[in-house]
């Protein structure tokens, strides 16, 4: 039942057709919609109806949907730190060193093949679908729709710039001033796949700053994103002069800690089912801390 999504018609409704509100007031794709009618996930007072079916007040319209999706990714046994879960979206804290999704580099050990392991034991068969991606070395929040619908409902908000994502990073240098905005378009470095720089004919890309504590030559900063490129974080704080404490690839090595010191640690968002917000936080990790109270100990 926790698959079912259902909408009374109302008076308004009346002799409206099936079809016109699976997409008016359940807000489905046009794929999910085609989906549900191939495998008859579509009932009216609890029978199977085509779309062009048209609805009186009071009729319960309701959609299936668990649609018996076979994910390709292996199931592995691996620690999986639930924040938040239930019928339509799942939230963990992705710990440093973690991919989200498998690669031709890490086809295990992935985020992917634990939460697919976790579905497996519960009985549930399902997509892997991630709607923010971090890096492999970045921790922090992960939120994954359980259902086609939940997926595209959270991608729509996101796309809207209606989903907050706020970061924590420890940072080189005194930043300054305290509070500040860095809009600089990023690119891919055209001789190094990987690796994203600002430059004139890039994407878009905007990162919100505020600084949350300062040291003698480093600062921790709270980081809020208006705009979601491939490592917008790293490559605008190091294009500010600023790079992320232990970031190799656009800073240089630390002694204080083995990744970048970059954590997810707040997600906002519209619930697409109940239409509640929903506030997330995950504290900083384990090496995080420990760099902080160095800087504190030591005193740099």
């Amino acid at each position: 039942m926790g698959q079912l999504l259902t909408y009374v018609a109302q008076m308004p409704d009346d002799g409206k057709t099936v079809k016109d509100l699976l997409y008016s007031q359940l807000r489905l794709s046009h794929s999910l919609v085609v989906k549900l009618k191939q495998q008859h996930k579509i009932t009216v007072n609890g029978a199977p109806v085509f779309t062009n079916f048209q609805v009186q007040p009071g009729d319960l319209l309701a959609v299936d949907l668990e649609l018996g999706e076979q994910s390709g990714i292996v199931p592995e046994a691996l620690p999986l730190v639930i924040v938040y879960e239930d019928e339509d979206l799942l939230v963990v804290d992705k710990p440093a060193g973690v991919p989200v999704h498998p690669s031709k580099r890490h086809q295990a050990g992935t985020l992917a093949n634990a939460v697919t392991y976790y579905w497996q034991q519960t009985g549930r068969s399902a997509l892997f679908r991630p709607i923010n991606r971090l890096d492999k070395d970045t921790s922090g929040l992960v939120l994954i729709g359980k259902n086609q619908f939940a997926h595209q409902s959270i991608f729509r908000q996101q796309r809207a710039h209606q989903v907050g994502r706020r970061y924590f990073a420890l940072v080189e240098g005194a930043v300054a001033p305290d509070q500040g905005r860095i809009e600089a378009p990023i690119a891919r470095q055209e001789d190094r796949s990987r690796r994203r720089v600002v430059a004139p004919g890039g994407q878009p890309a905007v990162t919100n700053y505020a600084v949350w504590q300062r040291y003698p030559q480093h600062t921790l900063l709270l980081l809020r994103l208006e705009t979601g490129r491939t490592h917008q974080i790293r490559v605008h704080l190091s294009f500010a002069g600023h790079p992320v404490c232990g970031d190799e690839l656009y800073g240089w090595p630390s002694p204080l800690i083995a990744r970048q010191a970059l954590h997810a640690g707040e997600l906002t968002f519209t619930h697409p089912r109940t239409g509640c917000a929903i506030a997330l936080t995950a504290p900083l990790p384990e090496d995080i801390r420990r760099a902080l109270i160095i800087l504190q100990q030591q005193g740099i």
